[in-house]
């Protein structure tokens, strides 16, 4: 588990967290699985671009602050400034978050949302009705992903608004309340679909932390 993500959720959230897993699947014999993961992507371009971008800025003002054109000045403040903003995006996640567009974090979160659901064996329910959570803490989105048994059974509209509703807790600081009312919201949608069923067992973890 990354040091982000072990941040993101304390001990006591991640036993409130399953413990709502646990709850929202008495409710429903269908599979509601969360996972959070540092990020669904590394982004080498972006500590390279803050690094041209720092680089390039801190060499022309700090040349205009000393009345140079000296080229050779330029090139030494330009290039112990890059890499300080190359170990800046490396280090903190803030940063680094700056020089990757908001397309390129939401195509990169929902293909690794779609790889996760078939990685971790969300595919395996007996009724292809499990549906999984996931969290990426550095681009700070959330998708939800249901398997195929789930198809026009879900609202899409009912969907959109869990995922946003648990986006803008998180965006808050209240990941935990957030991602337990998001698990009461599923675990509401699917139980008309699949009630609870004395014969179905967990197949999946409740919690998944990458």
């Amino acid at each position: 588990m990354s040091k982000y993500v072990n941040a993101f959720f304390s001990p006591a959230d991640r036993e409130a967290i399953v413990a709502a897993v646990t709850g929202a699947e008495a409710r429903t014999s269908a599979e509601i699985v969360p996972m959070v993961v540092e990020a669904s992507d590394d982004y080498p371009k972006a500590e390279l671009a803050c690094a041209v971008v720092v680089g390039l800025c801190a060499g022309l003002v700090l040349c205009l602050a000393f009345g140079t054109r000296n080229l050779w000045l330029f090139l030494l403040f330009g290039g112990v400034f890059a890499l300080a903003g190359f170990e800046a995006a490396k280090r903190c996640p803030d940063v680094k978050r700056l020089f990757v567009s908001k397309a390129r974090r939401l195509a990169e979160t929902k293909q690794a949302a779609q790889a996760a659901f078939f990685t971790h064996g969300l595919t395996e329910t007996k009724q292809r009705n499990a549906v999984l959570v996931y969290i990426s803490v550095f681009e700070r989105l959330v998708f939800i992903q249901p398997d195929k048994g789930l198809v026009g059974r879900l609202d899409a509209a009912a969907l959109d608004a869990a995922t946003a509703a648990l986006t803008r807790g998180i965006a808050a600081g209240r990941q935990k309340e957030a991602l337990i009312a998001c698990l009461d919201t599923l675990a509401g949608l699917l139980a008309p679909h699949f009630p609870p069923d004395e014969a179905d067992s967990d197949e999946i973890k409740n919690l998944i932390l990458i």
